[in-house]
């Protein structure tokens, strides 16, 4: 018996790879980080981090690296316009938030 006081819940699609009516999005976007206090890198005061969206070249310029924590660092480095010192230098909240907005890329289902 259909309890009709319950709101239904509409199943979300969990697929990283967006899609509509079996079509795939081309672009599925910059990942922004805004940081509440600026984050001193080199001479300037970040208050935001855009890592763009990797590209199949950006993936090939990481595949020769087999740990994993250097392949991160170097992607956030690549996509995010830094030197590999300047996100060896980030606070390890920053890099861990970082590294979790480029799950989506790497992560496809």
């Amino acid at each position: 018996m259909e309890n009709k006081n319950v709101p239904a819940v509409k199943k979300q699609n969990t697929n990283v790879v967006a899609k509509s009516n079996n079509k795939v999005v081309a672009y599925l976007g910059d990942k922004k980080l805004e940081i509440s206090t600026p984050l001193n890198i080199g001479d300037k005061d970040i208050k935001q981090i855009t890592l763009r969206e990797p590209k199949v070249k950006d993936l090939k310029a990481i595949s020769h690296i087999h740990d994993e924590l250097e392949q991160t660092t170097t992607l956030i480095a690549n996509l995010g316009g830094f030197t590999l010192e300047e996100v060896e230098n980030f606070p390890t909240h920053i890099y861990f938030k970082l590294s979790d907005l480029l799950k989506p890329f790497l992560h496809l289902a």
